[in-house]
């Protein structure tokens, strides 16, 4: 079979498959390589909404590429994932141990410190849109079947949904028989999921909180900032004006 390079290709022809490119989406990352005018269509579209974890915030190579690549993002999904817990967790009845300990706690303040430290550094064009997640991947192992982490934007990804989606649920220990939930959870599995967001640490009071929010760099290349619903802990308000607010977002 005979393979006619690209270059050789009529310019009109040309003009039309490139501009077919953007109906893939993200899904064609592979197809920059055919040359430099596939490139400069399908680059735009694979960084424009990127997904952005804490391991990758603090990854050198993951860094370099934000930074040069930070004029074609225009959405980030900022997950931050806490740890696992099984069973021994969501069954606990001692409330002292209830909601997100202190290692959680930290690993948010830390995971925003680097956030906005990194997101300070990038032209002020406040057109990019932050969507905030905070999860553990054991929340929809247990009673809540139905939560979901998969991205709003989601573009063919491998999906991290429960089980909504897949097979029929059979976990009676979980209150759940052939897909259908028939207990209801109790009160600490529900503060495991529900639980507010760095509630009782680190910080003292709502005061040193404020003043912790306060104390990160601007970031004005940010426009838009999504507290996604579909993930069940809470926010205090009080991080919420103060983030929005004092942080200058």
């Amino acid at each position: 079979m005979y393979r006619l390079p690209w270059g050789r290709f009529p310019s009109q022809i040309q003009n039309e498959t490139v501009g077919l490119l953007t109906i893939l989406g993200g899904k064609c990352s592979q197809l920059a390589t055919v040359s430099r005018a596939w490139r400069s269509t399908i680059e735009p579209l694979n960084f424009a909404e990127m997904s952005l974890t804490v391991p990758r915030l603090t990854d050198l190579d993951s860094r370099f590429i934000l930074a040069r690549k930070r004029n074609q993002i225009r959405n980030i999904w900022f997950c931050v994932e806490l740890k696992q817990y099984d069973c021994t967790q969501c069954e606990n009845n001692d409330q002292d141990q209830w909601g997100l300990d202190e290692v959680d706690n930290q690993f948010i303040v830390d995971a925003f410190d680097n956030l906005f430290t990194t997101l300070s550094a990038w032209e002020p064009r406040g057109d990019l849109v932050l969507d905030i997640s905070i999860y553990s991947p054991s929340d929809n192992q247990h009673w809540f079947k139905y939560i979901s982490f998969s991205s709003d934007t989601d573009t063919g990804e491998p999906s991290r949904r429960g089980h909504e989606h897949g097979a029929t649920v059979n976990d009676p220990a979980h209150g759940w028989v052939t897909g259908q939930p028939i207990l209801a959870p109790g009160e600490h599995a529900i503060e495991l999921t529900f639980e507010e967001i760095m509630g009782e640490e680190p910080f003292y009071d709502d005061k040193t909180e404020r003043q912790w929010w306060r104390s990160l760099p601007s970031v004005p290349v940010v426009g838009v900032v999504l507290f996604r619903q579909q993930i069940r802990r809470r926010w205090k308000p009080v991080a919420i004006a103060t983030c929005l607010h004092g942080s200058r977002i």
